[in-house]
């Protein structure tokens, strides 16, 4: 059921902070709540800072739907990419002199893009919020890593809501526990999590998480042939040998190359594939490593369909109009900052190799949030080993994080009604 909200009661929450969070999924409802705001301050604001993700804002539809959000206030919007605002130093003092000079209502969108502290974006926004007249943060996923991705987004809004700093809150809701693999790492609990979602509640202007994309989950695990774990083994002792010490994310990218391409897998992905073709429906692969990409073109494995690539380098406009028109396979790598594009024709992703980013897996279900509902299958690969088990647990983990934020969210906005 679609949530009614009381635009006025949401404004008169916002008057008394000067600041708020969006928390919703359904865009267009997002965006006319954010300029309802704007327009109740209209006497008060010279100029609407819009900040977006590079690839979001490269989207003539994106662009267009904050435009027609906006009304007659489209005149007073000034866009910035997140990444310039830490990689190019004159759009910043732009923006930074823009602040200084006029009354600003700032608007972060996708604010999940600032949780890092370390990262320059956050230092920056963080640095100069106080110039910002009103703050407004839009997002449709709170969190990907954990709590700690929500410090850095409640700060820019305002940094006397938890009133401290991001070592205190760690201490405060990211308690140590030792897992499986007897390392110890922070996890929050529910208690954490409610605890910390009272505090920020008064900023919590508006929160609706469902969205038009019905998803159903297959797990499919693969072991090793006994020459593979064998090799596997023999390569992992090679490479640990004399080493006193190595670094966690080094293992798992060496690891995961060693195995990522075994048999059992590689044939279960083409009789998938296979089986989606002959239902007409379209695929969408996703592998972290090129090599994978170039495994595929080789091997043949796809026959006589056409597939096209999505990397870092590849040519992503007409990759994903050719996958739209014609082709009815891409693979695509993790972290590859695509156009919005709809891809309401595609009905299934198979994650082909895992990983630890949570956000990774998120990112790629953008495309598919419009105005329709969509069913979507998705596919995870696994393979029988003890770095597989660390990163579906570690998953699992962060998946459950996000699911009680936001449930718990919904039934503060729910009782609000």
């Amino acid at each position: 059921m679609k949530t009614k909200f009381n635009y006025l009661k949401i404004y008169e929450r916002f008057v008394e902070l000067s600041a708020g969070a969006l928390f919703m999924k359904a865009g267009l409802e997002k965006y006319k709540i954010a300029f309802s705001l704007v327009r109740r301050k209209r006497k008060e604001v010279d100029h609407v800072v819009w900040i977006a993700p590079s690839y979001y804002l490269a989207t003539e539809d994106y662009v267009n739907d904050i435009k027609s959000a906006a009304g007659r206030l489209a005149d007073k919007i000034v866009f910035y990419s997140i990444e310039n605002i830490s990689l190019n130093d004159a759009k910043y003092l732009h923006l930074y002199n823009l602040a200084t000079d006029f009354r600003v209502f700032c608007i972060v969108d996708e604010s999940i893009t600032i949780k890092n502290t370390e990262a320059g974006r956050t230092k920056r926004l963080l640095a100069m919020k106080h110039k910002f007249k009103y703050r407004l943060i839009l997002s449709g996923t709170p969190l990907t890593q954990g709590l700690i991705d929500l410090y850095s987004q409640v700060q820019f809004m305002d940094s006397a809501i938890l009133n401290m700093t991001e070592t205190q809150f760690m201490h405060n809701f990211l308690p140590f526990y030792e897992d499986d693999f007897e390392t110890w790492r922070r996890w929050s609990n529910p208690e954490h999590e409610a605890q910390l979602v009272e505090m920020i509640r008064p900023y919590l202007l508006a929160c609706d998480f469902e969205d038009n994309v019905k998803i159903t989950y297959h797990n499919a695990d693969f072991k090793l042939t006994p020459k593979e774990a064998e090799v596997y083994q023999f390569e992992k002792e090679d490479f640990l040998k004399n080493k006193e010490q190595v670094a966690f994310l080094q293992v798992v990218q060496r690891f995961q190359y060693l195995y990522t391409i075994c048999k059992n897998k590689v044939n279960a992905l083409f009789k998938l594939v296979d089986e989606i073709l002959a239902r007409n429906e379209k695929v969408i692969i996703y592998t972290k490593f090129l090599s994978e990409v170039k495994f595929f073109k080789e091997a043949g494995g796809f026959g006589e369909h056409k597939f096209v690539v999505m990397s870092g380098n590849s040519n992503k406009i007409k990759a994903l109009n050719r996958f739209e028109k014609n082709v009815d396979i891409m693979i695509c790598t993790y972290k590859v900052e695509s156009p919005r594009l709809n891809l309401k024709g595609c009905n299934n992703i198979i994650y082909f190799t895992q990983t630890f980013d949570y956000k990774d897996k998120i990112q790629t279900l953008t495309s598919f949030y419009n105005k329709e509902e969509i069913k979507l299958n998705i596919y995870d690969f696994w393979v029988d080993t003890r770095l597989e088990s660390l990163i579906k647990d570690n998953l699992y983990r962060k998946k459950n994080v996000l699911k009680n934020v936001c449930r718990i969210m919904s039934k503060d906005e729910a009782l609000k009604l």
